[in-house]
């Protein structure tokens, strides 16, 4: 968590320098002359209020999210596309708020260095506040989520370790095993062991691990699942037995937040069905238009505790999802379909299922009741998802790129699970706040499924 806030600290005052001095440069370049204190002072105020615009669209962007692979993969496009984003609210800002300087030229001049000096920063600077020493570490643990740890932190300059070795089931199996593993610590100089604890070949060896780690300091000792879970901010699958629900899910996280929430949908739902009204009667139309099918349909979807619900919506396939439809992907989006799924118009009825009680804005996804009974016979615990309130958006949603696409496809679905089992794990009002924001950025950005 320190390095955490470290990374996040280092990213803050970086783009808030990146967007400082991209005003001096704009203002030489614009000028072609030493900007002076009068016109520095003239910019000044208007493009520091930007800067803190701009910073919460970075954040809603997910420029602040933690520098996984994933992220470093996309950090390019995501900068240059919040910057557009930027350039548009610049340019609302300055019609409706009279600054009294000639923002045209200098907003896109501003721009561009700007996204030069963040892509710089972002790209090549940031990597040299990494830390410069990686501590040895040994991976003891099994499986896909085992590998997908080892690869994101031996690949990825954020982490101050690196794992020299990774031991798996049948290597801990083998004779010995307790002698060899203290061995190579010894030997390597191991500085940090994420190891399963649940695992049945480290009962031997524990006490003498205790001892080292824990009386001797010579290194630390991590539970793989909660480095798994702070590292990609999902529960891993295999860490799943009926304790961890016995310890991290209740019925009800608060009376204050479960009221703070009911609240929050209804007032929310309400202030968007008014603008809706307005909407709908061109939608509808245009849906009609396309191909003369029915504008509404309505669907059935697993609720909280398995309850099945009807959801309302606006038609946008070929065909209605219910029943065995469900099980195959053969619907395609009609072409007035296919926009409204993107800007998540489709969804605005079912802003009635928010009023009804039936969903929340932020939650589990509801799914079709055929996929589940599939999910529920395969990967177990799928129907813990169901122990809260499914939602419109939710952590899988902002999360989860890789999320099923119509059809049965159980990887993504266990994928998508363990986004949903982290929300049920932390749910809180600042978590919805934050999914909420990211909601709104993936709608905007378009890379919303």
């Amino acid at each position: 968590m320190g390095e955490r806030k470290r990374e996040l600290t280092i990213l803050l005052l970086g783009d808030v320098v990146c967007f400082v001095s991209a005003l001096w440069l704009m203002l030489l370049v614009r000028y072609l002359e030493w900007p002076s204190e009068a016109r520095l002072a003239a910019h000044f105020g208007p493009f520091l209020m930007l800067t803190g615009v701009w910073v919460f669209i970075f954040y809603i962007a997910g420029l602040y999210d933690k520098h996984t692979l994933f992220l470093k993969r996309l950090l390019f496009s995501r900068i240059v596309t919040a910057q557009l984003i930027n350039m548009v609210v610049a340019a609302v800002l300055f019609v409706i708020i009279p600054f009294g300087i000639a923002p045209k030229v200098n907003l896109v001049l501003y721009i561009i260095i700007s996204v030069i000096l963040l892509a710089w920063w972002r790209l090549q600077l940031f990597n040299h506040f990494s830390p410069r020493e990686r501590h040895k570490a040994i991976l003891i643990a099994d499986g896909e989520e085992a590998i997908e740890l080892a690869d994101e932190v031996n690949n990825n300059d954020r982490y101050n370790y690196a794992f020299v070795r990774i031991i798996d089931a049948e290597t801990a199996g083998t004779s010995d095993f307790g002698n060899k593993l203290l061995s190579l610590i010894e030997r390597e100089h191991i500085k940090i062991i994420v190891a399963d604890q649940k695992s049945i070949y480290l009962e031997e060896v524990m006490p003498a691990l205790f001892t080292r780690a824990f009386l001797n300091f010579e290194f630390t000792f991590l539970d793989f699942y909660k480095v798994y879970e702070d590292t990609f901010d999902r529960i891993p699958l295999s860490s799943l037995r009926y304790d961890w629900f016995i310890h991290h899910v209740s019925q009800s996280r608060s009376i204050v937040y479960d009221a703070l929430k009911r609240s929050t949908d209804v007032v929310a739902a309400v202030l968007l069905l008014v603008p809706s009204a307005f909407l709908l009667p061109f939608v509808a139309l245009a849906i009609w238009l396309e191909d003369r099918g029915p504008i509404f349909y309505v669907t059935e979807r697993v609720g909280q505790r398995n309850v099945p619900i009807s959801i309302y919506k606006l038609r946008t396939k070929n065909g209605a999802d219910s029943g065995n439809a469900a099980l195959s992907s053969q619907l395609v989006d009609t072409k007035v379909g296919a926009v409204l799924r993107k800007t998540r118009i489709d969804e605005l009825p079912q802003l009635i299922n928010v009023l009804k009680g039936d969903l929340s804005f932020i939650g589990p996804r509801p799914e079709m009741p055929a996929l589940v009974a599939v999910y529920a016979a395969q990967i177990p615990y799928y129907n813990a998802r169901h122990f809260i309130k499914p939602g419109l958006s939710g952590w899988a949603q902002i999360n989860n790129y890789d999320a099923p696409r119509g059809g049965v496809d159980i990887e993504r679905t266990k994928g998508k699970l363990m986004y949903d089992l982290y929300y049920l794990k932390h749910r809180s009002f600042m978590l919805d706040l934050h999914i909420s924001l990211k909601t709104i950025a993936t709608i905007i950005m378009r890379t919303g499924s």
